[in-house]
């Protein structure tokens, strides 16, 4: 559990906001913003996910482009593990959760099954209300906690919402720099930014 002075949650709802307008670079850019002078963007497990370009450090492990723009994985020297990422990591995941949901309604929107769309296949609908009610779970946590949330167990939350939607996608959620990508990266900013994961 990960607890801030004077935290700002206007700062967390930027970020969750933008990760669901604009994408998962934009947000952590919001994010970055709020560390304090020559913190390390590290986290305990000695990585990080960045937006492309940022100054580190560490080594580039990894590159992607998923919608938002280019981010990179970063490995390095652990660091002590920043409050305001771990907390600010979850607020960013809710925010990407909620966009490939977004992604995903629009899919099985279009997509026809006999004289209906899948959409409204009552399976589906089961499916889409179990991510909606995780979604709904994390954000309840979040504003009860505020700056101190339970951070594994929302994290776990945030996954199985995300594997639960790649599911509903079939093929079109593992195109590359496609939603599949955006629950990656998703995972791997978990478990760069807060030391429960790590």
């Amino acid at each position: 559990m990960t607890a801030i002075a004077g935290a700002d949650t206007g700062l967390w709802r930027r970020c969750h906001g933008t990760a669901r307008e604009r994408g998962l670079a934009p947000a952590l850019a919001t994010l970055l913003s709020a560390l304090p002078p020559g913190a390390s963007v590290l986290g305990p497990g000695g990585c990080a996910v960045l937006p492309a370009g940022t100054d580190t450090d560490g080594v580039v492990v990894r590159e992607a482009n998923p919608p938002g723009g280019p981010v990179m994985l970063v490995r390095g020297e652990p660091g002590p593990g920043e409050p305001v990422l771990a907390v600010g990591a979850i607020w960013l995941r809710l925010g990407l959760s909620q966009y490939l949901l977004d992604r995903c309604l629009e899919h099985l929107g279009e997509r026809r099954t006999g004289d209906t769309t899948l959409l409204r296949q009552q399976l589906v609908q089961g499916a889409i209300a179990e991510v909606v009610t995780l979604h709904l779970q994390v954000r309840a946590e979040l504003a009860v906690a505020g700056d101190s949330p339970g951070e594994g167990q929302l994290h776990a939350k945030l996954t199985e919402a995300d594997r639960g939607l790649l599911r509903l996608l079939g093929a079109a959620g593992f195109l590359a720099g496609g939603p599949g990508e955006v629950a990656d990266l998703s995972e791997l900013l978990a478990g760069a930014f807060t030391g429960e994961i790590a």
